[in-house]
């Protein structure tokens, strides 16, 4: 029997070791870095002391020593009392050689026994209050300033400012009548040592800007070279010798004269956040007046101020005039202990959320290793192997994690490659690119080294073509994957052999069959190893080649329909041509020039179109609409559509007028022979009938001229035509027999006459106005059958044949009733289109196909829309559809316009607000136009083109 001992859950005890370690840990580590913090504080400072004296003997050596070099080429060059002041302008570039050799050189000098005095200095260093007016005239270029005194003997001093320009190219001067300076008078000049050492003066107030500094000097025989460095430039870079933001420094004369401060230690800064005091007094931090009895030798000293607790540092900074210098330094303890104590801070906080997320986490993964991990491991490896079955849970043992690490990460990797497999069957649309991305996954999600998908040739059921191959096999020469796999016969005997072989090369080959079972690929992936016990693993390479299956179909299946229905498009297209012999290519141009404008939007780079792209959704619209944009032409009469001449209707009835032409022809023979049976003079007779017979000549050349149609029929020829009209001449048969039933209705409307009947020449008669056989078209704004917001007056009739009438017509050879009727051929195209059932991403193709004839101002038909509101396809439909019209070389009532004239008809309608002008501005900029001409038009119409006079013409 067993003792009952105390039993602790496995995750409490866990949790409860966990915890306890880490809040021992973090006692410990939070009290030591305490200790060490405050132990090496102190030699923290002692050592930032002798950092901060280095650095100060780095800045004092780079301040002073190109100071010397400057001050020392300067004396070897300048000019001699005995030279003249051309001579010593002459030394200007040595001088300005000096100020871009140190930049804390306010100024470089020059003065001589004699009184006379040169002073050179850039602009930029000065302060702008003390800038004379003339750096103002010089603008931009003013980069340097030359003062030159002249000590005329027996004469008072004349003084100059001189203006120059970085090359030294004087740009003006400026006389100063009440400056009298005298350099013999000032400190650098009287203290100046002979030989070669330079002297370094104490401070003194500069005489030219009234700033403190210093003046380095040399004398060279009756001359002395100097420079000036004002105390602000000698406090350029004090803040960043700074141990904490609110350090105060301040450079100190060992007579308590402040120098230079820090910004935080001055009452009122100046610039270069440093301000000349003129007694340590004036500083506004009281703090660094306790460190002025301070030696340089001394150790930092710990100070008290305002209730804060300070550290003072006091280091030797550079010697002046014989007077050394100091650098004072006051940190606050509580900044150098800052991040110590936000460490501290930090560390508990992030041991308090660690310990306590720790507990949970105990707890959890007692429960976890509570569990007989070896059985849990067996069945992961089998999850591993696809086999979901053995997932059924086990009891509470603890066993080893490792199987159980490596099986869920093969879970995870499976699980993720079958959801990408997923998507990427949802999702892509190329099958290419669809296949060689299920195969990466299934390699990554099977653990297979090399794999590669084929897919049956559409055409040949037995061959086989690679599409996509990944991975290397073990055995390079015995690699089954060829770029083709051909069965001679499809048979299934002969895909079990290709199996076998790909088997023994230790691939498996998985067919991807449809619903029907038709085979449309094959699937060869390497098989992980050579055991047999790999048929869970079998069984997902099929699962997932079956949804490949269907996604390879439905994807052939779609570009099969796609296909089906550009034919059926095309189709449509080439019906209309077909069925027009005149216009027997303009719904096979349009498109082709629409889609050069819109290929010419995608290539702009500039301009209005440079963030306009066409994507493969609205290049199919646009295709479809630019296909379709005539297909209402089927439901147009062909006599309307190719009338070439106005009496043409399924043939030209001239000839029946010139029939009757001759018919009075013979009537003047007729009349000739009765004269002289009748005993006439035949001189007289025989005038008489050439007189009619020239009149029918010129009478019936009128009608043919006017038959012909043209820009304009002028209102002589239209008066001659209604004299004609009333000619006469009589028709013996009756002219009811023969005729079809409808024209015999026509002709009841008609009264009955008795023959022989008189009948004129040119008749506009009843039968003529042929009616509707079908309802009129509901275009009518008032109609309530138009739905589709159209905009047009209908014609009364559905033809009208009238001689007189259709002769009449004033411009080409279309009478209103026709002219109506090849309108409506847009309205049958809308309402053709939007009868279709589109699918969402090609909504918009009635809309794109049928407003191909309005206009940007809203003149256009059907509906009258503005067009500068419409999409951007519309508008290229417009441009394509007009130009492609002018330009045609089949149409029976015009001729073709060379290319230039088109283009300028363009111009003209683009400046009348019919046409788009962007897109007129991108025919001629890309050379659309030329391209289009290249392959349409006839050598003839290939003329130059003036873009730019097109574009002023259009007023673009």
């Amino acid at each position: 029997m067993y003792r009952h001992r105390l039993v602790i859950p496995v995750q409490w005890l866990i949790g409860i070791v966990i915890v306890g370690v880490m809040v021992v840990m973090a006692v410990a580590l939070l009290g030591f870095s305490w200790h060490q913090s405050q132990r090496t504080l102190g030699a923290t400072l002692e050592e930032t002391s002798a950092q901060l004296v280095d650095t100060l003997e780095a800045r004092t050596q780079a301040l002073v020593r190109p100071a010397r070099v400057a001050i020392d080429m300067l004396a070897n060059g300048a000019p001699g009392e005995a030279d003249d002041w051309d001579g010593r302008l002459a030394a200007l570039p040595l001088m300005r050689a000096a100020l871009e050799a140190h930049r804390l050189v306010d100024a470089v000098y020059i003065g001589y026994g004699s009184g006379d005095f040169l002073m050179f200095r850039a602009v930029d260093r000065m302060l702008e209050s003390k800038r004379p007016d003339l750096v103002d005239s010089g603008g931009q270029d003013a980069a340097y300033l030359a003062l030159v005194v002249d000590a005329r003997p027996g004469q008072p001093p004349q003084s100059e400012w001189h203006l120059f320009d970085p090359s030294l190219a004087p740009l003006g001067r400026e006389r100063l009548d009440q400056y009298f300076f005298d350099p013999r008078s000032r400190p650098w000049f009287q203290q100046a040592p002979e030989g070669d050492a330079p002297f370094l003066t104490a401070p003194y107030v500069f005489f030219n800007t009234g700033e403190i500094g210093i003046s380095m000097a040399r004398r060279r025989g009756d001359a002395v070279v100097g420079l000036d460095v004002a105390s602000r430039d000698l406090g350029v870079g004090l803040d960043d010798l700074r141990l904490t933001p609110q350090t105060r420094m301040a450079v100190v004369t060992a007579s308590g004269q402040a120098l230079a401060t820090t910004l935080d230690a001055t009452l009122d800064p100046g610039p270069g956040n440093a301000r000349q005091l003129s007694s340590f007094e004036d500083l506004a931090m009281p703090v660094l007046a306790q460190l002025l009895t301070t030696n340089v030798d001394q150790p930092p000293r710990r100070l008290s101020h305002d209730g804060r607790q300070w550290w003072g540092l006091v280091l030797p900074f550079v010697t002046l005039g014989g007077e050394a210098t100091r650098l004072i330094a006051a940190v606050p303890e509580d900044e150098l202990t800052s991040d110590v104590r936000q460490m501290m801070l930090e560390s508990s906080l992030l041991a308090g959320i660690v310990t306590l997320a720790l507990l949970p986490l105990g707890v959890l993964l007692g429960r976890r290793l509570g569990r007989p991990l070896r059985e849990l491991s067996g069945q992961v490896e089998a999850l591993g192997r696809y086999d979901f079955s053995a997932c059924d849970g086990v009891g509470s043992r603890v066993t080893e994690v490792r199987g159980l690490s490596v099986a869920l990460r093969r879970l995870a990797r499976g699980i993720e490659g079958f959801g990408r497999i997923t998507r990427v069957l949802n999702s892509e649309p190329r099958l290419d690119r669809m296949l060689t991305s299920i195969l990466e996954d299934l390699l990554r999600g099977t653990g297979s080294r090399a794999g590669a998908i084929y897919l049956a040739d559409e055409q040949d059921e037995g061959r086989f073509a690679r599409i996509a191959r990944e991975g290397e096999a073990r055995d390079p020469d015995a690699d089954p994957r060829s770029r083709e796999l051909r069965l001679q016969e499809g048979s299934e005997a002969e895909l079990e052999a290709l199996i076998e072989r790909f088997e023994a090369a230790g691939y498996l080959l998985q067919p991807l069959r449809n619903r029907e079972g038709a085979t449309l690929g094959l699937l060869a992936l390497a098989r992980r190893s050579l055991d047999d016990d790999d048929a869970h693993w079998r069984a997902f390479v099929a699962e997932v080649s079956a949804a490949a299956a269907v996604a390879i179909d439905l994807r052939r299946l779609l570009r099969g329909e796609a296909r089906l229905l550009e034919g059926i498009v095309q189709l449509v297209a080439h019906a209309i041509d077909a069925k027009s012999p005149h216009t027997g290519s303009h719904c096979s141009r349009v498109p082709v020039l629409a889609e050069m404008i819109v290929e010419g939007i995608d290539r702009s780079e500039h301009g209005i179109y440079a963030e306009t792209h066409f994507d493969a959704t609205r290049r199919s619209a646009f295709h479809l609409a630019a296909w379709l944009h005539d297909c209402g032409k089927l439901a147009i009469p062909d006599e309307v559509m190719e009338k070439a001449t106005k009496l043409e209707a399924r043939y030209d009835r001239i000839h029946e007028i010139r029939t009757r032409f001759e018919v009075l022809w013979r009537d003047a023979d007729v009349a000739y022979w009765q004269g002289r049976a009748h005993g006439g003079d035949p001189v007289t007779l025989e005038r008489r009938r050439h007189a009619r017979q020239q009149e029918l000549i010129a009478a019936f050349e009128c009608v043919a001229e006017a038959n012909r149609g043209g820009e304009a029929i002028s209102d002589e020829l239209l008066e001659r035509l209604n004299v004609i009209a009333e000619w006469r001449w009589w028709r013996h048969f009756d002219d009811r027999l023969g005729v079809s039933r409808d024209e015999l209705k026509r002709m009841s409307r008609e009264p009955l006459r008795r023959l022989p009947a008189e009948e004129r020449l040119l008749a506009d008669l009843p039968r003529h106005e042929i009616p509707w056989h079908r309802s009129r078209p509901a275009v009518a704004p008032d109609d309530p059958d138009n739905v589709w917001r159209f905009d047009m007056r209908p014609s009364e009739l559905a033809g009208h044949q009238g001689e007189l009438f259709n002769l009449r017509v004033s411009r080409g050879t279309l009478n209103e009733v026709e002219r109506f009727r090849i309108q409506e051929h847009v309205v049958q195209t809308i309402m053709m289109l939007e009868a279709l059932p589109w699918p969402a991403h090609l909504r918009r193709v009635p809309a794109i196909a049928g407003n191909h004839h309005e206009r940007m101002d809203g003149t256009g038909y059907p509906r009258r829309l503005a067009m500068k509101d419409a999409s951007l396809e519309e508008r290229v439909m417009v441009m394509a559809d007009v130009f492609e019209a002018l330009t045609a070389a089949d149409r029976p009532y015009k001729s073709a316009m060379t290319l230039s004239r088109a283009l300028a008809t363009l111009a003209d309608m683009v400046r009348e607000g019919h046409l788009d002008p962007e897109i007129f501005r991108l025919m001629l900029e890309q050379r659309i136009y030329s391209d289009y001409a290249e392959r349409f038009l006839t050598p003839a119409q290939r003329d130059s083109v003036d873009t730019e006079a097109l574009l002023a013409r259009a007023g673009v």
